[in-house]
């Protein structure tokens, strides 16, 4: 699918639209024709979806002439169960922005869906260029305070838990294990917003930094808006991820406590059952001679002592403060 958007109009589709004039072209998982078409205006071929996908910075910022080409991995589907970061490339042909993809990032589509509604319409590929990484940064940063907040409802879950009653102790045991899912979902989107991040600010030091050179005014108070951002959000995403880690740490340390507590108890109660079973194997031996055979008083005195047996451990247990 092809769009492009000129200054002054409206977007239209297709091919027959694509022209020197236009501002931003937008290709989402082109055919080769829609490919060819954009190439021969701009005057370099595009990197194929496997060159899209290279992760060394000499793979992902190119100069190319005048023509700068800069691959950056946009999060895409941080409100699914699978979130992902697809490869977006930036082609800054003199006026003219070309951007390539093959996924669908919610970035992309609300600033085009913006320019509807926006006033003044980009008058070049820079001023393009500049209002898609500042909203790639804007949905970065809603993601963030979303992923923040949960990580805060994750904390207060976790440490502020009562336990009356061993059902409550078992909900709270699959509560748990449930947030453990839960925080471990964020630190992937965590990971995933530090690369689209990593792969902004490469772009914004790889851009020059002049009105001029981007062919809109105001430019280098824009890049340096946008420097201090993700710079900001950087601090942030490491602050995320020291506190998913703390939250993991902790979570597997209350399981393993709950699962301490389950076999303390299995152990104590094989402890209080042992002195009455050594009572009834003293009783239960076929000698002739046990003085208690033949007392009219010896079964509830084995009884009697099996339960003395049982209930001195418990005390002591109790008293000692492990039960």
């Amino acid at each position: 699918m092809i769009t492009v958007h000129t200054a002054g109009a409206e977007p239209e589709s297709g091919i027959g639209a694509v022209s020197a004039q236009a501002v931003w072209i937008d290709l989402h998982g082109p055919t080769a024709e829609e490919t060819a078409a954009v190439e021969a205006v701009i005057g370099i071929a595009l990197p194929s979806r496997e060159k899209m996908q290279e992760i060394e910075a000499s793979s992902r910022l190119i100069r190319l002439g005048d023509a700068l080409v800069m691959t950056v991995p946009v999060l895409t589907g941080a409100d699914t169960l699978a979130p992902r970061t697809s490869a977006v490339t930036f082609v800054l042909a003199g006026r003219l922005l070309v951007t390539l993809r093959h996924d669908s990032p919610g970035a992309i589509a609300t600033y085009a869906e913006g320019l509807k509604r926006a006033g003044p319409r980009p008058a070049c590929g820079g001023d393009v260029l500049l209002g898609l990484t500042e909203a790639v940064i804007d949905r970065i940063a809603l993601v963030l305070q979303r992923l923040g907040a949960d990580l805060d409802g994750a904390s207060h879950r976790i440490f502020h838990q009562h336990t009356p009653d061993n059902r409550r102790r078992r909900a709270t045991t699959r509560e748990l294990e449930t947030l453990l899912r839960t925080i471990g979902h964020v630190g992937d989107l965590v990971g995933k917003a530090r690369e689209t991040l990593l792969g902004c600010k490469r772009v914004t030091a790889f851009l020059p930094h002049s009105d001029q050179a981007l062919g809109t005014a105001g430019a280098s108070a824009r890049l340096d808006t946008i420097g201090h951002d993700l710079q900001s959000l950087t601090e942030y995403v490491d602050f995320l991820g020291n506190k998913i880690n703390f939250l993991l740490d902790a979570t597997v340390g209350v399981i393993g406590i709950q699962q301490n507590q389950v076999i303390k108890v299995f152990t104590l109660v094989s402890v209080l059952f042992l002195p009455p079973t050594l009572v009834a194997s003293w009783y239960g031996m076929n000698f002739k001679l046990i003085p208690e055979l033949q007392w009219e008083y010896g079964y509830a005195y084995a009884i009697a002592l099996a339960v003395v047996t049982a209930v001195l451990p418990y005390w002591f247990f109790k008293r000692k403060g492990w039960l």
